[in-house]
């Protein structure tokens, strides 16, 4: 009798301890998910920004070219 109800308790145990424990790395995974999500908003910032340069040096570019072109004409 005894041995059963140390076994139950123990099982018990056992199946809280591992609900913990998933709770625990379910917890860990949100939070690298939330910090990925940021990190993710944070490049798609800089790829904007780094698209709006490169369309102004283009721009700037195309005017020296043309300045270079009037000046030799």
């Amino acid at each position: 009798m005894w041995e059963w109800i140390i076994g139950a308790a123990l099982g018990f145990l056992g199946e809280l301890l591992r609900s913990l424990y998933e709770t625990y790395t379910a917890n860990q995974s949100m939070k690298e998910v939330g910090r990925l999500e940021e990190q993710k908003a944070n490049l798609e910032k800089q790829i904007t920004i780094s698209k709006e340069a490169q369309a102004i040096r283009d721009k700037a570019n195309a005017e020296t070219d043309l300045n270079a072109v009037i000046d030799g004409l």
